[in-house]
Parts: structure tokens; sequence; C-alpha cells
């Protein structure tokens, strides 16, 4: 070991080890990462050490552990970021197949928060959609869709049981939403919802709630989408503000 080496702390060496192990594709997606007692030997330090690295590269997404089996690398995290207007319309700008599987669709009366996004009066009927949403065959997520009934009726077939929302919308509208607002928090899955997303009770997902605009008409639909923890994350790239012109420039 160098000598600068030895003022870093054990774990952040082992951790940055197998970092460069996974980015190198020396540990790929799938292979098991080695027992915590080799690498405690390897790096001369406790195995609460060694769990202590490994856990931090859990929550990066790296590795995910298995009780009884160990740890393993984890499969790459599909990425979402606020360049496209949908989901959908980044995989396939980066070559991926998305699909979707019809779970239900019915129409309802509009109540509380749905009714307050839609901008609708309670009791208003609407039409539900809710989905599968697969990427390269890849199970990624439960969508809940509320839209207008107008439009609710105004979807092909096709449209309900396999495409993206957004170009159906821009169909029948004769125009696509000029803005969205968006909320994103975690959470863990819920009995119904682990059941869908083929996931265990209290595993980590990521909710994506939006509403669609069409201005200057107001919102046209509301939509959550519960998306696994261990298949998603958004990333979004924030770049300082440009200094104020002075007055005349």
């Amino acid at each position: 070991m160098r000598v600068e080496d030895s003022f870093i702390p054990v774990y952040y060496r082992l951790e940055k080890f197998l970092r460069d192990q996974i980015r190198t594709g020396t540990l790929k997606p799938g292979d098991a990462v080695p027992p915590e007692s080799q690498l405690a030997q390897q790096f001369s330090t406790s195995r609460m050490t060694v769990r202590q690295a490994l856990s931090r590269l859990v929550f990066d997404g790296l590795i995910v552990r298995h009780r009884g089996r160990g740890s393993f690398v984890a499969e790459p995290r599909l990425e979402h970021t606020k360049m496209f207007w949908s989901f959908e319309e980044e995989m396939q700008a980066r070559g991926a197949k998305t699909a979707h599987k019809l779970l239900d669709m019915r129409t309802e009366p509009a109540e509380g928060k749905v009714a307050e996004n839609l901008g609708l009066p309670e009791g208003t009927l609407i039409t539900v959609l809710e989905r599968q949403r697969f990427v390269d065959g890849q199970l990624i997520s439960y969508e809940i869709r509320y839209l207008p009934r107008h439009i609710g009726e105004a979807l092909t077939q096709d449209e309900i049981h396999s495409q993206p929302l957004v170009p159906a919308v821009k169909r029948i509208l004769g125009r696509g939403p000029t803005r969205i607002s968006l909320r994103v928090a975690s959470s863990i899955v819920r009995r119904e919802e682990a059941k869908i997303l083929e996931t265990k009770v209290g595993a980590p997902v990521l909710i994506r709630e939006h509403i669609w605009y069409v201005d200057p008409d107001g919102p046209v639909q509301y939509g959550k989408s519960i998306f696994r923890g261990d298949r998603y994350q958004m990333v979004v790239e924030f770049n300082s503000m440009p200094p104020a012109t002075a007055p005349g420039g």
C-alpha cells in the first residue's frame, strides 16, 4: 500500500476498488461480489467495514444483496432526464424498445386530488387507464393515467393497449402539451403495487406525478408512474444562471 493511501479510510478504498471493478467491466451485471470474509482479509479490515462499503454501493444502485446468497452487481438503472417530454421518447431516442400492457380501463367520477389536478368539478366522469410499462422486455413501472372523458373515449385500441400517450393526446387535440408539472418522491411499494411490479413488498420505488397542460385550455392529463427503484433513476443537470445583463447591454 502506498504511504498516501494510509490516510484514506479503508471503507473508501474498498468502495473505490469495487466501483472500478464494475466500471471497467471486470465485474459485470449479475456477477457475484467477492464474499465479505475475502474482502476483509484482502483489505486487512473488519467485516463491519466491508459492510459499510457495500452499503454505499447498494445505495448507489451498483450492487444488490440477496439474503443467504451474497452481493451481486446490479443491472444498470434506466435514466430519465429533463430533455424529453416523456419517458418513452427518451428511451426510443436511445434505441430502446418500450411497450405497455393494459391492466384496467374504466370510467369513474373525478374526486379530490384527481379532480383538482385536472381542473374539473368533483363528480365529473373521467377515463382511468392502468398499465405496466416495459423497456426491452424488462418491467420498469406501473402507470395510472387520469384523462378528461372526451380524450379517453377518443383513444384507439392500439393506443390503449400498447402506445405512449403523448402522441395520442397530440393526435386527439391537434397539438401536444405545452408544459408539464412534475413531482418526484421516493417511497416503498405496497402489496398490490408489488404484485404488479413483480417485486417484494417494501422494496424502494420512485413515484413520478405529472400534469400535462395545453395552454390556454388547461390540464389534459394527470398521471402517476411507480418505478422500481432497482431499475430506474432520474438525472437532472443544472447550469449556473447567466450573469444579469447590465442596463443598456
